[in-house]
């Protein structure tokens, strides 16, 4: 797995594809439940569970940001769309997955390399990610 350079985009496909049926199952059984809403910081969130899960999976990978950018722009406005989660906006969603995504990918590689804990902190790419969170909630609202 780690020459494999489409891993990531695997496991942002089945994180996003797992919580949107989540979604689907509670819009279906609770239909008066309020669902968040796929925004920025929800969108870094996902990619941020994928970076780590790979992290940990398939530690050193390659990354091909301009293949990052195609998948994860076909992730985001494919997925919800066939979800059933609003037809207006997909190619917005799709556009603004995508440029997240690969800033989100970009950021944490560059945390994650300069990352000199060796085997006493092994929770250091956890909270790198935690914090690379913490800084986009200061994009809540905008574009989305």
């Amino acid at each position: 797995m780690k020459n494999n350079s489409y891993f990531l985009n695997t496991l942002l496909t089945c994180i996003l594809g797992l919580a949107l049926l989540i979604c689907v199952l509670v819009r279906t059984f609770l239909p008066g439940a309020v669902l968040p809403v796929l925004n920025i910081p929800a969108i870094t969130g996902l990619c941020l569970i994928a970076l780590v899960a790979e992290f940990y999976l398939a530690p050193g990978g390659k990354r091909c940001y301009p293949v990052i950018f195609l998948l994860s722009a076909a992730t985001f406005g494919l997925l919800p769309l066939a979800a059933g989660f609003g037809v207006a906006g997909w190619w917005k969603l799709a556009l603004i997955g995508a440029i997240v995504c690969t800033a989100v990918t970009w950021l944490y590689t560059s945390m994650v390399s300069r990352i000199a804990s060796g085997n006493k902190a092994k929770a250091a790419p956890v909270l790198s990610a935690l914090g690379l969170y913490l800084a986009v909630q200061c994009f809540m609202g905008i574009f989305l």
